[in-house]
């Protein structure tokens, strides 16, 4: 509550918690002139009180005659045995905060220094904050070889110096399951990620900005080289995720959540290379100020999961199709092989660009490969295509494409970590939609012939020339990404340079890294810094 008067008022506040037998209280205040007070409202549940929802009302009578009255939902989790954790794990924590989170859980993890030899490990455990610019850290190239790490909560300036990710410091209070039956999210609905209790604890509570006067004094902060304005930060209370990495469109990476604008950013995020794996949490669940319930689910679920996680088949790609498309997969990380016709074997995938001639001399080929268990990545395909490439018939519809709504695809899907967002469309034109012989996904822009194990793409990235249109940019960001998440869940993966950058700190004359290795739309000219608030 804040005083707006111009004396101090005292209120009375009571609240009742709605459960079969209410709890209630209440308390009595004196806020200042221009000031704001807090009343905590402490309560224990009974023993037998089920995991749901419950409404919180409140009443608070001030001097001043004025009564307020409010209510809103609590959501009530059921208590969890302690995590299990059955592999030999280590823990890189300088700082010490996730150690301490450990130990509370019943957790034990031997503490290693950056020079540590993990060979004997199973998981890596990185502490919250544990890593800098220009520090050391473990080897953890042995992660193609199947060593899992789980990273905590990093500050911005090592997300985008030392790895080179694209960050935004939003500070949201709500973020939302993007694949909703992943085992991190085990027992948590959308709604228990939001306004966690107490503050987060990774940034300050003030944006540390320069008042610039090119951009009418606005707070402004460099961002991968360039300043940008950015919205005023007041406190980091009731923060799930502080600091939060834009979804690359090179590498496979699985956004557990989303959040922020466009859902263009994740900050639970799952990076799969050779046998490994590594999970990066950017949720605020260590260090804050008071405990949540929602927050201790979700660390116990993340640290089973990292424990258990085994790695799925990985698939050699082959490509056919226009030259611009093999350009930016292999931009993407991607190590393609040229498919010209013949037998494919089974533990491969054909990925059919636009522009692909003579299709049907490859239809027999194809049609036993998809039968022996092969696994086919249709982008921008026309209906004569398809008539030419597969044995079974799919419809298409030539149609105007802006954007589709669908649901949450599961973890087992071929769809898994993409949603709507990622098949916006900033540039409407006529595409092919499918509308017949494969499960449609929103207005046909994407779909899948399971029986067939043939995934439909509609919108091809490359086909986005954002250089002289830069309102496209962002559209040709989300399809790059949908296309490699794509590849990432029929078992085609690019490599990254994340592996070696995280256990290599920043030289003195090094080029930034942000400049390459996640994303593939880089600035070309970075000589004019203030191009960027023309695009």
């Amino acid at each position: 509550m804040i005083n707006n008067s111009r004396v101090p008022v005292s209120c009375d506040c009571s609240w009742s918690l709605a459960l079969t037998q209410p709890i209630v209280g209440q308390s009595k205040v004196t806020v200042e002139t221009g000031q704001q007070a807090r009343i905590p409202m402490r309560f224990a549940l009974p023993a037998g009180v089920r995991p749901g929802e419950y409404k919180l009302s409140a009443n608070a009578v001030f001097s001043s005659g004025e009564i307020q009255q409010d209510e809103f939902t609590i959501n009530v989790l059921p208590r969890l045995p302690l995590p299990r954790v059955e592999v030999k794990a280590a823990i890189f924590d300088p700082k010490g905060q996730t150690t301490e989170l450990l130990k509370g859980m019943g957790i034990h993890c031997d503490t290693v220094d950056a020079k540590a030899d993990l060979g004997p490990y199973e998981v890596l455990i990185v502490g919250k904050a544990a890593l800098t610019v220009d520090g050391p850290a473990p080897d953890v190239g042995r992660v193609r070889d199947g060593l899992k790490v789980l990273v905590f909560e990093q500050t911005p300036d090592v997300l985008e110096k030392r790895f080179g990710f694209r960050v935004a410091e939003y500070g949201l209070r709500n973020v939302f399951r993007r694949v909703p039956d992943h085992p991190a999210l085990a027992g948590l609905q959308t709604e228990h990620l939001r306004d966690w209790r107490g503050q987060a604890s990774i940034l300050p509570p003030r944006l540390t900005y320069e008042l610039n006067p090119k951009f009418n004094y606005s707070p402004t902060v460099t961002w991968c080289g360039i300043p940008v304005t950015r919205a005023w930060r007041c406190g980091c209370r009731g923060n799930v995720a502080s600091v939060l990495i834009e979804k690359p469109t090179c590498g496979d990476f699985l956004p557990i959540v989303d959040g922020g604008f466009s859902l263009q950013y994740s900050p639970l995020m799952e990076y799969r290379q050779g046998k490994g794996m590594v999970l990066f949490c950017q949720m605020d669940v260590t260090g804050r100020t008071e405990a949540d319930p929602a927050a201790e689910t979700l660390t116990a679920n993340i640290l089973e999961y990292v424990s258990e996680w085994k790695p799925s088949p990985r698939r050699e790609a082959l490509y056919i199709g226009e030259p611009a498309g093999r350009a930016h997969l292999e931009a993407a990380g991607l190590r393609l092989s040229s498919y010209g016709g013949g037998e494919l074997k089974a533990d491969q995938v054909l990925i059919v660009g636009p522009g692909s001639k003579g299709l049907a001399a490859h239809r027999g080929a194809v049609g036993t490969f998809l039968k022996k268990g092969g696994h086919l990545l249709a982008i921008g395909l026309t209906q004569e295509d398809a008539d030419a490439l597969l044995a079974f018939k799919v419809s298409m519809n030539q149609a105007e494409h802006i954007n589709a709504y669908f649901g949450m695809p599961g973890a087992n899907s071929p769809l898994a970590g993409v949603g709507p967002a990622d098949v916006h469309n900033r540039d409407p034109r006529t595409i092919p939609l499918v509308s017949g012989g494969a499960s449609t996904v929103g207005d046909g822009v994407l779909a899948v012939a399971s029986r067939d194990n043939v995934v439909f793409c509609q919108l091809t990235p490359w086909q986005f020339e954002y250089r002289n249109n830069f309102g496209l940019k962002r559209t040709f960001r989300r399809t790059s990404f949908l296309v490699t998440r794509l590849l990432g869940n029929l078992g085609v993966s690019g490599e990254t340079p994340l592996l070696t950058r995280l256990s290599a700190p920043v030289g003195g004359n090094e080029p930034s890294r942000w400049l390459q290795g996640f994303y593939l739309d880089e600035p070309e000219e970075w000589d004019d810094p203030y191009r960027f608030f023309r695009w």
